[in-house]
């Protein structure tokens, strides 16, 4: 006879929701950043007024989405082939880390050896996610830069301290985010590799 299933520890159930929650926004986010790698040379959309209360006119707010958009693909153009490999490997191992987090759920039958496999995909997606991170750095402070340039050729010296101020806390947002993301695979994968865990769902399984 099985064991009930109060006797896994909580950590575990918050850990399967992390695991499931994490996999798929991460490998859904992996996805897009293939099409847009495979798809460099097709401009983003532009969005309307995105500078608010820079005293920037129509025309001059264009101006910067577009040179934002130059630096865009003129970063993703240097990264090529890089960004599509390193986006696709990434996609592939958030998506195991969501698919075994899904059957650990579903199917109480071979759990320890599908929380290994999800560790060691949860390591594999830190380690793709650090580098997909500092590619995104890289595009993050590509665009500042275009933008900073059409921000001296607009001649307005709010909106430049603006952009440099911009710069800096998108580079921070950029880092932060990505340690963030780095530092909740780690944890999954360390978590699921355990050997007090592993021991827990061996006990566990069905008789």
């Amino acid at each position: 006879m099985s064991p009930p299933v109060s006797a896994l520890p909580g950590s575990y159930r918050w850990a399967l929701v992390t695991a499931v929650v994490l996999g798929f926004q991460v490998a859904l986010s992996a996805g897009f950043d293939v099409q847009a790698a495979l798809n460099h040379d097709v401009p983003p959309p532009l969005s309307d007024s995105p500078y608010p209360g820079l005293g920037l006119s129509a025309l001059a707010q264009r101006n910067l989405m577009l040179a934002a958009s130059s630096g865009y693909q003129s970063a993703l153009e240097a990264m090529m082939p890089w960004r599509a490999i390193t986006s696709g490997l990434l996609a592939v191992a958030a998506g195991l880390v969501f698919i075994m987090a899904m059957r650990l759920r579903i199917s109480p039958e071979g759990r320890a050896g599908t929380a290994l496999l999800l560790g060691r995909a949860a390591l594999a997606a830190a380690l793709l996610r650090s580098i997909d991170g500092a590619e995104n750095l890289v595009i993050v402070r590509t665009m500042m830069d275009q933008v900073g340039k059409a921000v001296v050729l607009e001649g307005v010296p709010e909106a430049e301290a603006a952009g440099a101020v911009g710069a800096v806390l998108g580079s921070v947002m950029t880092g932060g985010w990505t340690l963030a993301m780095v530092a909740a695979f780690v944890t999954l994968g360390n978590y699921f590799r355990s050997e007090t865990l592993r021991s827990t769902l061996e006990r566990a399984e069905p008789s």
